[in-house]
């Protein structure tokens, strides 16, 4: 597959190549529904500009982290097109209550409003705003609990790019390891054993997928979602014959998510159409060729910064992107099937 040429528009960061996304929409070759289960829908504005290209993108329904506050004039606009993690509310994370007392509250209030499905961000920069992010600090076992006992399933994000461990997380004693943050997770797969698991971001390794296999067999309540598309695009790219046998292997258990944050601070069209483009590409083509999107993080050297010694800062590059061209029968699972299964109800 090659994509169609380059308009005359000056180059967007999501739109390096210049591509024409209204019309590369009803180019790629899946005509059925999708499912994407994890977007940041903010505001109302923000929304309405986002399904605008999820429309384009065949993606009927979205799972958002959005503040509690906006999820009833969210619903209110957009109906069954949207259901809504719920998540604590980062923009009081200097206030200690915000992953204590207040995040429990929150979650309470989350399943009021039907919401059953709970976020625990666990990244390993999330030390530096709370020793609460751990995902077994007590508080975040007790928010477990409480979720748990409320029928919500849970999504976690653990893990963070490899080039970011090599760089952003090189003090291992403050952040640790990916596999010391795997361990956790695993540990807490055990001991919640019978709720669901979505772990963001394909476990956050899709560098090893042996090893995310590994988590997957380990553990039968463990899912994923193939969420950050400039991460994914990026390592998936390098292995997509190993990629499109992941999928195959494992139908069922991965589902579609494009980590889109809809904000007024963003409103491009381009933003969002690249991300449903270049990871559509990626599951459904065969196609060979440079990323639409700049990528900074491939400018990470193993000191955290970039690796030209200019003193001006270097032009953003983009990934190689290889799509894996996966099967109907698959891309039916991972689009749709897989979250019907497990959130059809939730």
């Amino acid at each position: 597959m090659t994509a169609l040429p380059a308009n005359p528009t000056p180059p967007h960061p999501a739109n390096r190549l210049g591509l024409q996304y209204r019309l590369e929409a009803a180019r790629l070759p899946w005509a059925g529904p999708i499912w994407d289960v994890h977007t940041h829908l903010e505001d109302v504005p923000a929304a309405r500009r986002f399904f605008e290209v999820a429309e384009l993108f065949g993606v009927e329904r979205v799972w958002s982290m959005t503040q509690l506050e906006r999820v009833d004039a969210i619903r209110e606009a957009f109906g069954q097109r949207v259901r809504f993690i719920a998540v604590p509310n980062y923009d009081a994370s200097e206030d200690p209550r915000t992953f204590t007392t207040d995040w429990l509250r929150r979650i309470e209030r989350f399943a009021e409003k039907g919401c059953r499905l709970c976020k625990f961000w666990a990244a390993p920069r999330g030390v530096d705003y709370s020793p609460e992010l751990r995902l077994d600090s007590p508080i975040r076992r007790e928010a477990m609990r409480l979720a748990r006992s409320l029928g919500m399933a849970f999504m976690v994000h653990v893990g963070d790019p490899d080039l970011w461990f090599a760089s952003k997380y090189r003090d291992t004693n403050r952040y640790g390891t990916k596999a010391q943050h795997h361990a956790v997770l695993e540990r807490v797969l055990d001991d919640f054993g019978d709720v669901p698991f979505i772990a963001a971001h394909l476990a956050g390794d899709p560098e090893h997928l042996d090893r995310v296999q590994g988590l997957l067999d380990r553990h039968r309540n463990l899912y994923l979602d193939t969420s950050a598309t400039k991460w994914m695009v990026r390592e998936l790219s390098k292995k997509p014959g190993e990629f499109r046998e992941f999928c195959q292997r494992n139908a069922g258990r991965v589902l579609f998510g494009s980590d889109i944050v809809a904000e007024a601070a963003d409103l491009s069209f381009d933003l969002f159409a690249s991300r449903y483009w270049a990871l559509r590409t990626l599951l459904e083509t065969d196609y060979d060729g440079p990323s639409p999107i700049d990528d900074p993080d491939l400018l990470l050297g193993d000191s955290g910064l970039s690796k030209s010694p200019s003193p001006e800062p270097p032009e953003p590059p983009a990934a190689w992107l290889r799509g894996a061209k996966l099967d109907t029968a698959t891309l039916g699972n991972v689009y749709r099937a897989a979250a019907e299964q497990l959130l059809g109800n939730l």
